[in-house]
């Protein structure tokens, strides 16, 4: 069954007849909640499904959809993880719905007897379950079936301010035949992860803000966190509620210990946080990122070894090294004083064997 509606969501073009109506429409009034004037866009994330509380499967449509939703300018602000229980449900969705501007739920769509989202959603609305004809038709048109009983009607049974949201794809820009119900300011995508994806994808456009757009920089320490405290804790004062900033430990980087990330509306204010920081961070710590070490392995390593006796030539390689190929040679910790001016040119390279080699 659910092999047919993956194929109904890649498939293009608007059904015929009847169904060639406008690509959202409503049996009755809806629309997401007011916003304050110049405040951003809020979204709140609701996972459905007891394989998620009980570790069976691993989350990744939450993920999918922040990172979705921060690019179209609305701040994640909240994720719960739900059971498949009708008044859980309903009291998140309930809650969710009165807090943020979206609301979106993942799971709980289906023929089974543990799919209860929409009946969810219609009571934490004060509404009933009802066929939606243009559903049924659907129904009808996909699986062949016209019984009110089958277990294929139950796709059909939504809340009755429903609204049906057809998304577009983005590489033929044709509509998708298969639509995303949503009620008021709640949205209700499947828990499939490649059919998740695609219709939010497909729907982008409701979830989009004209007003808001948000900037970010990343800064790489090869500190550890505990010595740049006293700087993060400045920087916090100086700029908060203009820029958040965020420090994030990595124990598996060959070449970066923290990673720092600053988030604003506002490009100046990022600009001037991010210079705040490189100014008050102790100097050498700040690291460039490096995505690809891999192809310019070979000539940092021959430049090492054409070095020579050179205590220059050491230098410069030494530190070309450890910015451009960090998985090649890991530096050691007098090494890493050493590049903050505090050590002395005694510092070793140590090769992933473990053994040591002079600087």
């Amino acid at each position: 069954m659910w092999g047919v509606l993956r194929a109904a969501l890649r498939a293009t073009g608007r059904v015929g007849g009847p169904l060639c109506a406008a690509a959202c429409r409503p049996m009755a009034t809806s629309g997401p909640a007011a916003v304050a004037r110049g405040s951003p866009n809020t979204a709140g994330i609701i996972v459905i499904g007891d394989e998620i509380l009980k570790g069976y499967t691993q989350d990744t449509n939450s993920f999918f959809m922040c990172r979705r939703l921060r690019a179209l300018g609305v701040s994640v602000a909240r994720i719960s993880v739900v059971p498949d229980d009708v008044e859980a449900i309903a009291s998140e969705v309930a809650a969710f719905a009165a807090r943020f501007t979206y609301v979106l739920t993942s799971g709980g769509i289906g023929p089974t007897h543990d799919d209860v989202t929409f009946e969810a959603v219609a009571k934490a609305f004060g509404e009933k379950v009802v066929l939606h004809p243009e559903l049924v038709a659907l129904v009808h048109k996909f699986f062949g079936k016209t019984e009110v009983q089958c277990p294929e009607m139950k796709l059909a049974r939504v809340p009755e301010s429903s609204r049906l949201n057809y998304g577009t794809d983005g590489h033929t820009g044709n509509t998708f035949k298969y639509p995303l119900v949503s009620v008021r300011n709640v949205y209700i995508f499947p828990g499939i992860p490649a059919l998740m994806e695609r219709a939010l994808d497909g729907l982008a456009h409701l979830f989009h803000s004209k007003q808001t757009h948000f900037h970010s920089r990343t800064i790489y320490v090869a500190s550890d966190e505990i010595l740049i405290a006293p700087v993060l804790d400045r920087a916090d004062a100086a700029f908060r509620g203009r820029v958040s900033l965020g420090s994030y430990p990595d124990w598996t980087s060959n070449y970066y210990r923290v990673k720092l990330t600053l988030d604003s509306e506002s490009e100046q204010d990022l600009e001037e946080a991010c210079g705040f920081l490189m100014r008050e961070l102790p100097p050498g710590v700040a690291v460039p990122s490096v995505t690809d070490c891999v192809s310019t392995a070979a000539k940092e390593v021959y430049g090492l070894a054409e070095s020579g006796g050179s205590q220059t030539g050491r230098r410069s390689c030494r530190c070309s090294t450890f910015a451009l190929c960090p998985h090649s040679l890991k530096w050691s910790s007098s090494f890493r004083q050493q590049s903050r001016g505090t050590g002395s040119s005694s510092a070793l390279w140590r090769a992933p064997s473990g053994r040591h080699w002079p600087a």
